[in-house]
C-alpha cells in the first residue's frame, strides 16, 4: 500500500545521518593521528640531539652547577679520558694532583673539552673554529690553571692546610633585600648600619687571612 511505503523524507534524512556519522569517526581517526603526531614532535624538541658518537649536543652545562650525581660521575669520567688524549700532549698544560680539588679548574677544562669537541666534531666544526682553540682558548686556560694553583699539591688540601677552605659565602648576602628595595625605591645604595660595618670588617680580615 502507499501509505506503507517509507517517506522519501526520512529516507533522504537517514542517509545524510549516515554520512554525518562516518565524516565524525574520520575525523576522530584524524584527529588520534594528530594527538600522537604532536606528542611525538614533543619528545623531539625536549631532547637533546646527539652527534655520530650518540654524545649531546647543544645543551651547555656548568659543572659549578652539577646537581645530577650520575651525571657529574660521567662528565668527570670523559674530562679526565680527554684530558690523557689532548690536553696533556700540549706544552705547558699545567696539571697539578689536586686539580679536581679546584671547582673552578674543573670548569676551566670542562668547558676547553668542549669547545674543542665543537672545534672538532660539532655540527659546526671548522678549520676556524680549530684555530680559535688552538692559538686562543687552550693556551689560555693553561695560563690562568698555572697562575691560580700552579704551585698547589694535595697536601694543602688536608685538613688543617691552607688550601682546606670552608665554602665560599657572598659577603652580606643577608641584607640582598634592604640594597634591592633602596635601589628601586631611591635608584641609590642604603647607608650601611654599624651591624653592616661589623660584618663587613669581619669578612675582609678573613679574606686578608686566606689571600695571605
Amino acid at each position: 500500500m502507499a501509505g506503507d511505503d517509507p517517506d522519501p523524507r526520512v529516507i533522504a534524512l537517514a542517509r545524510e545521518v549516515e554520512r554525518a556519522t562516518r565524516r565524525v569517526g574520520h575525523v576522530e581517526v584524524l584527529v588520534r593521528q594528530l594527538a600522537a603526531d604532536v606528542t611525538g614532535l614533543a619528545r623531539v624538541v625536549d631532547e637533546p640531539p646527539a652527534d655520530d658518537e650518540g654524545a649531546e649536543v647543544g645543551r651547555v652545562r656548568a659543572w659549578l652547577l652539577a646537581e645530577d650525581a650520575g651525571q657529574a660521575r660521567a662528565d668527570l669520567t670523559d674530562l679526565v679520558e680527554w684530558l690523557a688524549r689532548v690536553y696533556l700532549r700540549y706544552p705547558g698544560a699545567v696539571l697539578p694532583s689536586c686539580w679536581g680539588f679546584h671547582p673552578a679548574v674543573v670548569e676551566e677544562l670542562w668547558w676547553l673539552r668542549q669547545a674543542h669537541h665543537d672545534a672538532y666534531g660539532g655540527p659546526d666544526a671548522s678549520w676556524k673554529l680549530a684555530g680559535d682553540w688552538h692559538d686562543r682558548q687552550r693556551p689560555g686556560v693553561a695560563r690562568r690553571i698555572r697562575e691560580s694553583i700552579g704551585g698547589c699539591e694535595l697536601a694543602l688540601h688536608a685538613e688543617g692546610g691552607e688550601q682546606a677552605r670552608p665554602a665560599p659565602a657572598v659577603p652580606l648576602a643577608a641584607h640582598a633585600d634592604q640594597l634591592a628595595d633602596t635601589w628601586t625605591a631611591h635608584r641609590t645604595t642604603p647607608i650601611p648600619t654599624p651591624d653592616q660595618l661589623t660584618e663587613a670588617d669581619q669578612h675582609d680580615r678573613d679574606q686578608h687571612r686566606t689571600n695571605r
